[in-house]
């Protein structure tokens, strides 16, 4: 469903998983999960056994700061707009 950019009468509702305390709770939630893949990188160089496994915190890592990124321009250009 397209939202109208220019609404007559009235104000555009947002869903709730589009709202901003779900975004702010989704941003807490995905720095949490970058902190426990850093620390699993840290983890799987240091031990040799763990090396082939270090791709793993690595994607994780990259994929909750690529979601961090992508939610708060979300909140930013929603600001802006506001």
């Amino acid at each position: 469903m397209q939202l109208d950019q220019n609404p007559f009468f009235r104000k555009v509702i947002t869903s709730w998983y589009d709202s901003s305390v779900a975004c702010w709770t989704l941003i807490v939630m995905m720095i949490l999960v970058f902190v426990v893949a850093l620390a699993g990188m840290m983890v799987a160089s240091g031990e040799p056994d763990f090396a082939e496994h270090l791709w793993f915190p690595r994607l994780l890592a990259f994929l909750s700061g690529f979601l961090v990124l992508k939610i708060f321009i979300r909140l930013r250009i929603r600001s802006k707009n506001d």
